[in-house]
């Protein structure tokens, strides 16, 4: 995972994760993905590296996976 200091990445994400004790947390930051990686190859690399920071999810469910592109338009600047 991205860190949210620094330089940006080009993605904002949120992976919520919910293991069988009923255990759950929320990750989020920013991902610049690699040329022809799919939305799908980018969730499995979130999921592993929550699984590693926070090992009780090892197994768990994915109960909420946001990913869109780090920008606004000048119209939501505007707002």
């Amino acid at each position: 995972m991205q860190s949210n200091t620094g330089q940006q990445g080009t993605h904002l994400y949120v992976l919520s994760l919910q293991n069988s004790r009923l255990g759950a947390c929320t990750v989020s930051g920013t991902f610049t993905p690699t040329p022809g990686m799919t939305r799908y190859d980018i969730l499995t690399q979130l999921r592993t590296e929550a699984v590693q920071e926070y090992p009780t999810m090892q197994g768990s469910v994915v109960l909420y996976f946001a990913l869109q592109p780090n920008h606004l338009t000048d119209e939501e600047v505007a707002r």
